[in-house]
């Protein structure tokens, strides 16, 4: 499909739209679709498509937040040797553990 960039409108605007097309390259789909006005016939006198004016926006559009709500907090049950690496990672943070105490286990977890 053949096309021209239209000229972008404020920062960072490229000229296309978030699927990517210019708006000669939305006419041509429109037409080949058949979602245009008009069967068979491409159409060029689409006003450009400059996106949303974000004085404009519909204020259902935002997230309506209730402070009562809280979302379910599941816990992941952790064995032994998990929780074992986990302390001995937590004592080397801290500097409290010495490096010839520590076994092979507590070297594979400090030593990925």
């Amino acid at each position: 499909m053949g096309g021209y960039q239209v000229t972008g409108r404020g920062p960072g605007d490229d000229g296309y739209d978030e699927d990517g097309y210019d708006e000669s390259q939305r006419a041509e789909i429109l037409e080949a679709t058949r979602d245009g006005p008009s069967d068979g016939t491409i159409l060029t006198d689409l006003n450009p498509d400059l996106g949303e004016d974000p004085d404009e926006m519909d204020e259902d559009d935002e997230l309506a937040m209730a402070a009562d709500e809280i979302g379910d907090e599941t816990s992941a049950e952790t064995d032994d040797e998990d929780d074992e690496e986990d302390d001995v990672q937590a004592e080397f943070d801290a500097d409290s553990v010495e490096e010839d105490d520590l076994g092979d286990g507590d070297a594979v977890a400090l030593n990925p």
